[in-house]
């Protein structure tokens, strides 16, 4: 059963590597029609709610790292956005998540992984040569003068897949490189961050991050008393009950 989804006709959405993890994910590509905002009115509502509530904290807290914005994300949606009662449906966009759990399809990291690694198509020499930004690979021999598809990491370009006609034909072999990372994507982790703004002395995010870790330390805690008991001797009545 194929997934839907529905963006707006920016670049991004248009892109053969959007395009392909799609592809990838069974999920079917949507465009809404040009100027119709209402046709995907409850993205934009989300990304409203984001700027409006979540960005302002970031403005003001002490974020240091990549790693601690995305938990920092997490623990928002978690503990805040997640338990707020919306005003029309009387329910939280948990609840509404969890009625519609038997139409969820999950994919697993390695499969997510896949979909979204870049692809480039490239002729091969006819000494089984290929290049790609620059760098120079040895794919097989018996590949020579065929087109192939590469797939690939945009920041690890030491790993290169072989695919042709839907096979992975295993990874090309490093001759010469001396771009560790697509061009597209090197000027990301170059960038020089902007000068420290003044922080507030009260960091609420980091304070939401702390009481998100021991949510998270306590679920896994429950969830393994769990497995022990009914591992060792399986009870008559529920674990946990709310109190």
């Amino acid at each position: 059963m194929l997934c839907k989804a529905l963006h707006n006709n920016g670049k991004v959405y248009a892109a053969h590597q959007f395009d392909a993890a799609c592809a990838s994910l069974g999920i079917r590509k949507l465009h809404a029609a040009p100027y119709t905002p209402e046709a995907k009115g409850k993205q934009e509502r989300f990304f409203l709610t984001v700027r409006l509530q979540f960005m302002p904290e970031v403005e003001t807290s002490n974020i240091a790292s990549l790693a601690e914005l995305n938990e920092s994300v997490w623990a928002w949606l978690e503990l805040i956005y997640h338990r707020s009662k919306h005003s029309e449906t009387e329910q939280t966009p948990l609840e509404r998540f969890q009625a519609g759990l038997a139409d969820v399809h999950s994919a697993d990291a390695e499969t997510l992984r896949k979909a979204f690694l870049w692809r480039e198509m490239r002729k091969v020499r006819r000494d089984g040569r290929i290049e790609l930004q620059g760098n120079t690979y040895q794919v097989p021999s018996g590949l020579a003068g065929r087109k192939i598809e590469l797939r690939f990491d945009p920041f690890d370009l030491a790993n290169l897949e072989i695919w042709l006609d839907g096979n992975n034909l295993g990874k090309a072999t490093v001759s010469q490189q001396g771009r560790e990372k697509h061009i597209a994507v090197e000027r990301l982790a170059s960038q020089t961050p902007e000068p420290a703004k003044p922080k507030s002395s009260i960091d609420y995010l980091a304070a939401l991050r702390q009481e998100y870790q021991e949510k998270l330390r306590k679920e896994a805690g429950q969830l393994q008393f769990a497995r022990l008991l009914r591992n060792n001797n399986p009870p008559a009545e529920p674990l946990f009950v709310e109190k």
